[in-house]
């Protein structure tokens, strides 16, 4: 069967893509654009408290696909309804670009006033004090009541301080497309699967499609090294070090490295081109470009962007196991506050509105994932989509897995993910040995956490 019969999509994607850009640079343009203000009732008890009657500016920053884009943007029309004296400009981009952007406006004090925050990252800039600290909102400004109190503790709340305000459930999980498996005449693989299942799903592709590659080549991924080691029972991190066995990262390699050799996996120069992982990018992406079958780890609420591409095509899978699941659960992403800000009040009023509120849910649904806040779930269940039925589907099964948290680590994990990316990729194109990966990494990361938690 030829490579093009089995990738027929890619048309259709590129004038989708086309269709999605002009309609936000339609949004950015005019800032008038999306539905009527609804007529929702808010559940934040800061939703309605008065503001002063000065024009205020506050300045909101997040990533996302396009669909996000979008919803958010109509989301802000209807804050900037109720708050006529706020007037918010948003700030968007892809992950990569977002990092790379909020880093340099960090360095020059110029941080956004609201801003989309990682659990990748929420411990780092709370210790360097870019983030505010909400608790002294709670109550006027900002409602917590609704939102899960051990989320707010343990992982919104750092040395004390209340940085990062949940907006919605989330769980690691791995893609499939669904049409490559039928063009094949294969069945997809079970929604728990192990490595070895998956690997072998990839041979039964090739001899069918020929020149396709089943599982997109996670190695340099260190998120995804976390997830195998929380499948064989071990952790990534150890107080404010590294805490695995040298053996199993020595195992996730030579796993990679044998599935390259066999064609299972995407060769080195394939998987860098597509990097970052879950960017839902169509001219980067690997599973929306149709050139792998199997890709992550990525997440649940990453799945409306693949869908609004792939519409039926694709699916959600947990992430493989070993004695136990690989999947993980953590919180989605969180709304924090620039501790610079010159509106900190209005900035968590903002906050407020985007967890809390009915108006702001009617357009952001499950965008996010599945809504942080328990009245807001009851709110959108008459909405809810096949497709938000098989995210909410997919949390619950990874929840009954007993699976692991997700550890964001020591403070420079963000930095010590760059390493590991930089390291691996040596043994992706074959100029570094297992070993001496192993060895670079872990001495090259215990001094970037030495560095940075004296």
């Amino acid at each position: 069967m030829s490579r093009q019969k089995v990738f027929s999509m890619r048309q259709a994607k590129g004038v989708l893509s086309a269709a999605l850009i002009a309609a936000m640079l339609a949004g950015c343009g005019s800032n008038t654009g999306g539905n009527a203000p609804s007529q929702g009732t808010d559940t934040g008890e800061g939703a309605n408290k008065p503001a002063g009657q000065e024009q205020v500016e506050l300045r909101f920053a997040w990533w996302g696909s396009q669909g996000r884009h979008d919803r958010t943007l109509q989301a802000i029309e209807r804050f900037q309804t109720k708050y006529p004296q706020i007037k918010v400009v948003p700030e968007y981009s892809s992950w990569d670009g977002y990092w790379e952007k909020l880093s340099t406006q960090v360095a020059a004090k110029n941080a956004p006033d609201v801003m989309q925050m990682s659990i990748l990252y929420i411990k780092e800039y709370s210790e360097r004090n870019v983030l505010n600290d909400l608790n002294p909102y709670v109550g006027s400004a900002l409602s917590i009541d609704q939102l899960n109190p051990d989320v707010i503790a343990n992982q919104g709340t750092v040395a004390g301080k209340l940085t990062g305000i949940p907006a919605a459930d989330n769980a690691s999980v791995m893609l499939i497309n669904k049409e490559m498996f039928k063009q094949a005449g294969i069945e997809p693989p079970a929604i728990d699967s192990t490595w070895e299942e998956l690997f072998a799903k990839s041979g039964e592709l090739r001899a069918k499609l020929g020149d396709v590659y089943g599982v997109f080549d996670a190695s340099s991924s260190l998120e995804a090294f976390m997830y195998y080691l929380f499948s064989k029972g071990d952790q990534l991190y150890s107080g404010n070090e590294l805490g695995y066995n040298d053996d199993n990262l020595k195992s996730w390699l030579e796993m990679w490295a044998q599935a390259r050799a066999d064609g299972l996996a995407t060769p080195a120069n394939v998987t860098t081109a597509a990097l970052p992982l879950s960017n839902a990018d169509p001219n980067k992406d690997a599973l929306l470009k149709g050139q792998v079958a199997m890709y992550g780890p990525t997440w649940v609420a990453a799945f409306p962007a693949y869908e609004s591409v792939m519409t039926e095509n694709v699916d959600l899978i947990a992430y493989p196991h070993a004695e136990k699941t690989g999947s993980v659960l953590q919180t989605a992403m969180f709304f924090s506050a620039a501790s610079q800000s010159k509106h900190p009040e209005e900035a968590a009023m903002l906050i407020d509105f985007l967890v809390n509120s009915e108006e702001a849910a009617d357009v952001l649904e499950t965008e996010r994932g599945l809504p942080e806040n328990k009245q807001i779930r009851t709110f959108l269940e008459p909405k809810y989509t096949d497709r938000d039925k098989k995210m909410i589907a997919m949390l619950e099964h990874v929840t009954a897995s007993e699976p692991s948290l997700y550890d964001a680590g020591p403070k420079g994990a963000g930095e010590v993910t760059a390493l590991f990316e930089q390291v691996v990729q040596k043994h992706q194109f074959g100029v570094a040995t297992t070993d001496e990966v192993v060895a670079e990494f872990r001495t090259e990361a215990n001094k970037i956490f030495a560095k940075n938690n004296n």
